[in-house]
Protein backbone atom coordinates (compact mmCIF):
# COMPACT_ATOMS: atom_id res chain seq x y z
CA UNK A 1 0.00 0.00 0.00
CA UNK A 2 2.54 2.56 0.91
CA UNK A 3 4.92 1.90 -2.34
CA UNK A 4 1.34 2.21 -4.80
CA UNK A 5 0.91 5.44 -2.42
CA UNK A 6 4.53 6.78 -3.33
CA UNK A 7 4.30 5.00 -6.77
CA UNK A 8 1.15 7.50 -7.16
CA UNK A 9 2.98 10.38 -6.14
CA UNK A 10 5.91 10.25 -8.63
CA UNK A 11 3.27 9.48 -11.78
CA UNK A 12 1.73 12.71 -10.45
CA UNK A 13 4.70 15.15 -10.34
CA UNK A 14 6.29 13.38 -13.50
CA UNK A 15 4.76 13.76 -16.68
CA UNK A 16 5.86 12.29 -19.94
CA UNK A 17 6.19 15.39 -22.08
CA UNK A 18 9.42 16.75 -22.11
CA UNK A 19 10.64 20.84 -22.37
CA UNK A 20 10.40 20.24 -26.36
CA UNK A 21 7.11 18.88 -26.44
CA UNK A 22 5.95 21.94 -24.59
CA UNK A 23 7.70 24.41 -27.26
CA UNK A 24 6.24 22.42 -29.82
CA UNK A 25 4.60 24.83 -32.26
CA UNK A 26 3.88 22.99 -34.99
CA UNK A 27 0.01 23.66 -36.49
CA UNK A 28 -2.30 20.95 -35.15
CA UNK A 29 -3.40 18.27 -36.96
CA UNK A 30 -7.52 17.86 -38.12
CA UNK A 31 -7.53 14.94 -35.64
CA UNK A 32 -5.80 16.43 -32.72
CA UNK A 33 -7.57 19.84 -33.63
CA UNK A 34 -10.59 18.64 -33.19
CA UNK A 35 -10.21 17.11 -29.64
CA UNK A 36 -8.52 20.06 -28.43
CA UNK A 37 -11.27 22.12 -29.50
CA UNK A 38 -14.34 19.81 -27.63
CA UNK A 39 -11.72 20.01 -24.87
CA UNK A 40 -11.68 24.08 -24.73
CA UNK A 41 -15.68 23.71 -25.17
CA UNK A 42 -16.24 21.21 -22.55
CA UNK A 43 -13.92 23.47 -20.32
CA UNK A 44 -15.72 27.06 -21.28
CA UNK A 45 -19.30 25.15 -20.52
CA UNK A 46 -17.97 23.74 -17.06
CA UNK A 47 -16.90 27.66 -16.18
CA UNK A 48 -20.12 28.77 -17.58
CA UNK A 49 -21.73 26.48 -15.57
CA UNK A 50 -19.61 27.14 -11.93
CA UNK A 51 -19.71 30.89 -12.41
CA UNK A 52 -23.89 31.07 -12.87
CA UNK A 53 -24.20 28.66 -9.63
CA UNK A 54 -21.91 30.98 -7.73
CA UNK A 55 -24.66 33.56 -7.87
CA UNK A 56 -26.68 30.83 -5.87
CA UNK A 57 -24.59 31.71 -3.35
CA UNK A 58 -25.95 35.49 -2.99
CA UNK A 59 -29.32 34.38 -3.35
CA UNK A 60 -29.42 31.77 -0.66
CA UNK A 61 -26.78 31.77 2.36
CA UNK A 62 -26.94 27.68 2.82
CA UNK A 63 -26.57 26.94 -0.81
CA UNK A 64 -23.19 26.17 -0.59
CA UNK A 65 -23.49 24.36 2.61
CA UNK A 66 -26.39 21.75 1.16
CA UNK A 67 -24.89 21.92 -2.48
CA UNK A 68 -21.73 20.25 -1.00
CA UNK A 69 -23.45 17.01 -0.97
CA UNK A 70 -25.32 17.48 -4.05
CA UNK A 71 -21.77 18.07 -5.83
CA UNK A 72 -20.61 14.48 -4.43
CA UNK A 73 -23.42 12.83 -5.40
CA UNK A 74 -22.76 13.92 -9.10
CA UNK A 75 -19.72 12.98 -9.16
CA UNK A 76 -20.02 9.14 -8.07
CA UNK A 77 -22.92 9.18 -11.07
CA UNK A 78 -20.45 10.27 -13.32
CA UNK A 79 -18.21 8.02 -12.02
CA UNK A 80 -20.71 4.75 -12.34
CA UNK A 81 -22.11 6.35 -15.64
CA UNK A 82 -20.27 4.32 -18.93
CA UNK A 83 -17.80 6.22 -21.28
CA UNK A 84 -19.99 5.58 -24.23
CA UNK A 85 -22.66 7.41 -22.89
CA UNK A 86 -21.18 10.66 -23.55
CA UNK A 87 -24.24 13.50 -23.55
CA UNK A 88 -25.52 11.39 -20.32
CA UNK A 89 -21.59 12.40 -19.13
CA UNK A 90 -21.95 16.15 -20.27
CA UNK A 91 -25.48 16.92 -18.40
CA UNK A 92 -23.76 15.18 -15.17
CA UNK A 93 -20.93 16.76 -15.56
CA UNK A 94 -23.19 20.35 -15.77
CA UNK A 95 -24.74 19.89 -12.78
CA UNK A 96 -21.85 19.06 -10.95
CA UNK A 97 -19.94 22.28 -11.93
CA UNK A 98 -23.18 24.57 -10.92
CA UNK A 99 -23.42 23.08 -7.54
CA UNK A 100 -19.60 23.60 -7.51
CA UNK A 101 -20.35 26.58 -8.15
CA UNK A 102 -22.57 27.71 -5.54
CA UNK A 103 -20.03 25.80 -3.19
CA UNK A 104 -16.95 27.66 -3.83
CA UNK A 105 -17.89 31.33 -2.71
CA UNK A 106 -18.72 29.31 0.47
CA UNK A 107 -15.23 27.32 0.59
CA UNK A 108 -13.29 30.79 -0.21
CA UNK A 109 -15.16 32.36 3.20
CA UNK A 110 -14.74 30.18 5.26
CA UNK A 111 -10.84 29.47 4.66
CA UNK A 112 -9.59 32.73 3.38
CA UNK A 113 -12.74 35.22 4.64
CA UNK A 114 -12.86 36.22 0.74
CA UNK A 115 -16.06 37.49 -0.03
CA UNK A 116 -18.10 36.18 -3.26
CA UNK A 117 -17.68 39.12 -5.24
CA UNK A 118 -13.90 38.08 -5.60
CA UNK A 119 -14.57 34.78 -5.94
CA UNK A 120 -16.74 35.63 -8.59
CA UNK A 121 -14.98 38.06 -10.18
CA UNK A 122 -12.19 35.18 -10.52
CA UNK A 123 -14.83 33.10 -12.10
CA UNK A 124 -15.89 35.42 -14.15
CA UNK A 125 -12.32 35.85 -15.66
CA UNK A 126 -11.43 32.53 -16.11
CA UNK A 127 -14.92 31.80 -17.59
CA UNK A 128 -13.92 34.66 -20.51
CA UNK A 129 -10.33 33.30 -20.70
CA UNK A 130 -11.68 29.70 -21.60
CA UNK A 131 -14.13 31.26 -24.15
CA UNK A 132 -11.61 33.21 -25.65
CA UNK A 133 -9.34 29.99 -26.41
CA UNK A 134 -12.47 27.99 -27.75
CA UNK A 135 -12.74 30.92 -30.10
CA UNK A 136 -8.77 30.73 -31.16
CA UNK A 137 -9.19 26.89 -32.01
CA UNK A 138 -12.19 27.46 -33.93
CA UNK A 139 -10.67 30.07 -36.14
CA UNK A 140 -6.90 28.48 -36.57
CA UNK A 141 -5.10 25.35 -36.25
CA UNK A 142 -1.72 27.03 -35.52
CA UNK A 143 -1.00 26.61 -32.02
CA UNK A 144 1.00 30.09 -31.34
CA UNK A 145 -2.23 32.02 -32.93
CA UNK A 146 -3.89 30.34 -30.27
CA UNK A 147 -1.37 30.80 -27.77
CA UNK A 148 -0.91 34.81 -29.08
CA UNK A 149 -4.60 34.98 -28.27
CA UNK A 150 -4.02 33.84 -24.46
CA UNK A 151 -1.70 35.72 -24.00
CA UNK A 152 -3.40 39.14 -25.29
CA UNK A 153 -6.55 38.44 -23.22
CA UNK A 154 -3.13 38.30 -20.61
CA UNK A 155 -1.91 42.02 -21.55
CA UNK A 156 -5.98 43.23 -20.92
CA UNK A 157 -5.86 41.87 -17.57
CA UNK A 158 -2.48 43.35 -16.83
CA UNK A 159 -3.96 47.02 -18.02
CA UNK A 160 -7.10 46.63 -16.36
CA UNK A 161 -5.73 46.32 -12.74
CA UNK A 162 -4.26 49.86 -12.90
CA UNK A 163 -8.14 50.96 -12.46
CA UNK A 164 -7.67 49.47 -9.13
CA UNK A 165 -5.72 51.74 -7.69
CA UNK A 166 -8.69 54.54 -7.33
CA UNK A 167 -9.87 51.77 -5.13
CA UNK A 168 -9.07 51.11 -1.41
CA UNK A 169 -6.02 49.31 -0.15
CA UNK A 170 -8.04 46.14 0.84
CA UNK A 171 -9.65 45.92 -2.09
CA UNK A 172 -7.16 46.90 -4.20
CA UNK A 173 -4.65 44.18 -3.04
CA UNK A 174 -7.70 41.69 -3.78
CA UNK A 175 -7.99 42.40 -6.76
CA UNK A 176 -4.28 42.13 -7.96
CA UNK A 177 -4.08 38.86 -6.40
CA UNK A 178 -7.17 37.40 -8.23
CA UNK A 179 -6.22 39.13 -11.49
CA UNK A 180 -2.96 37.65 -10.90
CA UNK A 181 -4.37 34.12 -9.94
CA UNK A 182 -6.20 34.47 -13.49
CA UNK A 183 -3.00 35.31 -15.50
CA UNK A 184 -1.36 32.07 -13.82
CA UNK A 185 -3.85 29.91 -14.69
CA UNK A 186 -4.60 31.41 -18.37
CA UNK A 187 -0.72 30.91 -18.67
CA UNK A 188 -0.97 27.10 -17.13
CA UNK A 189 -4.23 26.25 -19.65
CA UNK A 190 -1.48 26.68 -22.50
CA UNK A 191 0.51 24.31 -21.10
CA UNK A 192 -2.04 21.65 -20.54
CA UNK A 193 -3.29 22.12 -23.81
CA UNK A 194 0.02 20.94 -24.85
CA UNK A 195 -0.41 17.81 -22.47
CA UNK A 196 -3.49 17.37 -24.11
CA UNK A 197 -1.83 17.59 -27.21
CA UNK A 198 0.80 15.21 -26.44
CA UNK A 199 -1.40 12.59 -24.76
CA UNK A 200 -3.74 12.35 -28.11
CA UNK A 201 -1.10 11.07 -29.81
CA UNK A 202 -1.21 7.97 -28.07
CA UNK A 203 -4.99 7.58 -27.96
CA UNK A 204 -8.38 8.88 -27.47
CA UNK A 205 -9.24 11.49 -25.02
CA UNK A 206 -12.15 12.01 -23.06
CA UNK A 207 -13.06 15.57 -23.10
CA UNK A 208 -15.18 15.79 -20.09
CA UNK A 209 -12.57 13.94 -17.80
CA UNK A 210 -10.41 16.53 -18.84
CA UNK A 211 -12.54 19.34 -17.66
CA UNK A 212 -12.43 17.77 -14.58
CA UNK A 213 -8.78 17.12 -14.15
CA UNK A 214 -7.77 20.36 -15.25
CA UNK A 215 -8.13 21.95 -11.79
CA UNK A 216 -6.33 18.56 -10.20
CA UNK A 217 -3.46 18.11 -12.31
CA UNK A 218 -2.54 22.03 -11.81
CA UNK A 219 0.34 21.44 -8.80
CA UNK A 220 1.90 18.30 -10.82
CA UNK A 221 2.39 20.30 -14.65
CA UNK A 222 3.36 23.58 -12.70
CA UNK A 223 5.77 21.51 -11.07
CA UNK A 224 7.03 19.46 -13.43
CA UNK A 225 7.15 22.77 -16.29
CA UNK A 226 9.04 24.73 -13.50
CA UNK A 227 11.40 21.62 -13.42
CA UNK A 228 12.27 21.40 -17.04
CA UNK A 229 12.49 25.00 -16.98
CA UNK A 230 15.33 24.89 -14.58
CA UNK A 231 17.08 22.06 -16.21
CA UNK A 232 17.13 23.73 -19.06
CA UNK A 233 18.48 27.00 -18.19
CA UNK A 234 21.41 24.47 -16.56
CA UNK A 235 22.12 22.89 -19.56
CA UNK A 236 22.38 26.36 -21.65
CA UNK A 237 25.12 27.70 -18.31
CA UNK A 238 26.85 23.96 -18.96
Amino acid sequence: MKDQAINGVKWYFNRNWNRDDVMNMDEISDELHSTLEMVYLSLFCAMLSITCGSTLQWISITAGKYSVLYFVAKLILLYLTPPERVKMRIIISMLAEYSFGSTVGFIFNYLFKIENRFVFRLLVGITIGTGNLWHQSIKTKDRREIYTGCLKYCIVIVFSMIAFFLLEADTTLRMIAIHSVLILFMGYLVIYSQEILYDANFGDIDFVNCTFTVFFHFPGIMIHATRLYLQGEQQEQN
